[in-house]
């Protein structure tokens, strides 16, 4: 038998139902006929006799409330009449007039007594309470109203109704609600048991294995925290279970290792005694997280991998850009922005996609200097077209010394390596040969490197994010990309817009390259004219931000001072675009709602207007007429104006 339920009844109906129902579930269950303060008295003198009786409490209305004030460790469940049992009470008062009063505790089936209600041709005066002093004033008022027929639930509330004089319908939960009710209880104590079990078990293995084990619940308080986690950390197990992870920040390492939801495979952490690998695995049940389990393996000390400690990264290996660096006030932007930030907080591979000069590398910076547990670690950028085919592997993995003619004495560390408890930036992603492409899968997939000339596997622990300027999908289809490659870097992706389609921010970024270089070339210009500013708007930047950096690095060379810098720009705009006009001119690329046309005859520029707006707006021809104003033949006819 199943530990205790009590169910609370309302009156000898519900308890003949449960009763019944006993047997067929097989639980052990306590029927109290009884409500309000009465069923709570009750509940207590039970307790008070075996305080562990009462795993679970079926009430209902305003009892159920009392209960979760008064016994607010115990489960509860909900027993409220079903809309079924609701429309035969309804029924009942019908007989006796159109006009009846519902005593209700629970205002959450007001609107489903206002639709039965309207259904049935009833009006229906809803007296909501809370206690049974609230009953007394309700029925009281009830009787003022001139309601002659009220219903409620229990038999208590039917004899306060008589002694008014007045007529009472009890509203009782029928079988098929009890049931529900009495099942869920009985699922409630199997889940308990069942983890109950299994904490356990893991506390038998947690004691008897051979790795660390700790378990936090999803409140963040350790469960588990066996004597091999503890010898690790230097600490007491019976002063780590049952506290938070936030009243153990003194011991930071552990704290590390718990940041972030994600699943975290083979990473590498130093501790107090030593160094370790560590798997940390969320506990979803039902896609709702409760908890996280860390499994910790020491490395002896022997071993190469113990240089894969935390250590400062070596010079030239630091992100020098944060998010405050992005020079915008574009609304794309700043939506890729906020993405980006969130993104920063996990582990998870980032996949960027921008043309050639968008700025990838410096939203990857800036994700590795937002993310807490990476940002003291290396940042290693590397050109994926700039790859020697011949070298890729000694460039990824490392190699020993003596591994192959010319190898550097002592050996050298491969990208992985020099970027461990970091972020590996693999720019022009695209760029790399297929045979470099499965090579790569192996490292993200495996977590681990091996040296050329070395059998020793080496666990690393890097955040990989990576970029593209090309079409990675156009390169699948043409097989000149990895489909399962694309499909582990594509976790979470970022789509940089181009310099075209977030114009307003070229005045500022022009304004910040023309101070930035004028300080670095000891010149004193400091702003640009603003009709200057709206003709580098206009132009059509395929280099996008790093185009227009090295466009004003070139002018502010060239330039003799502030005076001079608006002919200097004139002049080389007419070099760099060889007046070419921008699409943006020709009115291809301007804001939604806005479209340009040449100046000419007032026929030409209708005929133009028309078919610019179908171009941008594109909609069929009737469509358009009804957005213009216009019929359709006028339509028609300036179309085909020549």
């Amino acid at each position: 038998m199943l530990a205790e339920i009590v169910l609370t009844s309302p009156n000898q109906e519900v308890t003949r139902l449960v009763e019944k129902m006993r047997k067929e579930l097989n639980i052990n269950l306590t029927i109290l006929e009884a409500s309000f303060t009465d069923a709570v008295e009750q509940v207590k003198a039970v307790l008070a006799e075996n305080p562990d009786r009462i795993r679970v409490i079926a009430s209902g209305g305003a009892t159920l409330e009392l209960m979760r004030e008064e016994f607010p460790s115990l489960n509860l469940v909900s027993i409220h009449p079903a809309e079924y049992d609701l429309v035969l009470a309804l029924d009942q008062a019908k007989r006796f007039g159109g006009n009846v009063g519902l005593l209700l505790a629970d205002s959450e089936a007001i609107p489903i007594i206002e639709n039965l209600s309207s259904a049935l041709r009833l009006k229906v005066r809803i007296y909501t309470y809370h206690n049974w002093q609230d009953i007394e004033v309700q029925v009281e008022k009830a009787k003022k109203d001139g309601y002659q027929v009220l219903l409620g639930v229990g038999e208590k509330i039917s004899s306060l109704v008589h002694t008014k004089g007045l007529q009472y319908i009890q509203v009782s939960a029928g079988e098929n609600t009890l049931r529900s009710a009495l099942q869920r209880a009985k699922d409630i104590i199997e889940a308990q048991i069942r983890e109950t079990l299994i904490a356990k078990h893991i506390d038998t293995i947690s004691v008897y294995a051979h790795e660390g084990i700790i378990m936090v619940n999803e409140d963040k308080i350790v469960t588990v925290f066996n004597p091999v986690a503890a010898k690790l950390f230097g600490l007491q197990e019976g002063d780590v279970v049952g506290r938070s992870l936030y009243d153990l920040s003194y011991c930071r390492c552990m704290f590390e290792i718990f940041a972030g939801l994600e699943k975290r495979l083979g990473f590498v952490h130093r501790v107090l005694n030593g160094t370790v690998i560590v798997n940390k695995i969320p506990i979803i049940d039902q896609q709702v997280p409760k908890g996280t389990l860390v499994t910790l393996r020491e490395v002896p000390k022997n071993q190469e991998d113990v240089k894969l400690k935390k250590e400062p990264p070596a010079k030239g290996l630091l992100a020098k850009y944060c998010f405050k660096d992005i020079i915008h006030v574009n609304p794309k932007m700043s939506a890729v922005i906020a993405k980006a930030k969130k993104y920063a907080t996990t582990d998870c591979t980032v996949l960027i996609r921008g043309e050639s000069g968008t700025g990838k590398e410096l939203l990857a910076q800036s994700m590795h200097n937002e993310n807490a547990a990476r940002r003291k670690g290396p940042f290693v950028a590397v050109n994926c077209a700039c790859l020697d085919d011949s070298l890729f592997k000694s460039e990824l993995f490392g190699y020993t010394e003596g591994s192959f003619t010319g190898a550097s004495k002592g050996g050298k560390a491969g990208l992985f390596e020099m970027a461990n408890n970091g972020t590996l930036f693999l720019d022009e992603i695209g760029k790399m040969k297929l045979e470099q492409q499965g090579n790569l899968l192996r490292v993200l997939q495996e977590k681990e490197v091996r040296r050329i000339g070395s059998d020793r596997i080496i666990p690393v622990d890097v955040r990989v994010i990576a970029a593209s300027n090309e079409n990675l999908e156009e390169l699948i289809r043409e097989n000149r990309f990895r489909e399962d490659l694309y499909f582990r870097l594509n976790v979470l992706k970022l789509d940089l817009p181009p310099l075209r389609e977030r114009r307003e921010d070229i005045p500022k970024q022009a304004l910040f390259f023309v101070k930035k270089f004028s300080e670095k070339y000891g010149k004193s210009i400091n702003s640009l004219p603003a009709f200057i500013l709206k003709k580098l708007s206009t132009m059509e930047w395929h280099g996008n931000s790093r185009q227009l950096e090295h466009f004003l690095e070139r002018c502010v060379v060239l330039a003799d001072n502030e005076a001079d810098i608006h002919n200097v720009i004139m002049e080389l705009l007419d070099e760099e675009f060889q007046e070419s006009p921008s699409d943006y001119e020709e009115g291809e690329n301007l804001p939604d709602g806005q479209i340009s046309v040449c100046i000419s005859t007032l026929a030409e520029m209708n005929s133009e207007i028309v078919r610019r707006v179908r171009a941008k707006a594109k909609v069929s021809n009737s469509e358009l007429a009804l957005k213009l104003g216009i019929s359709r033949p006028t339509l028609t006819k300036m179309l085909n104006y020549k």
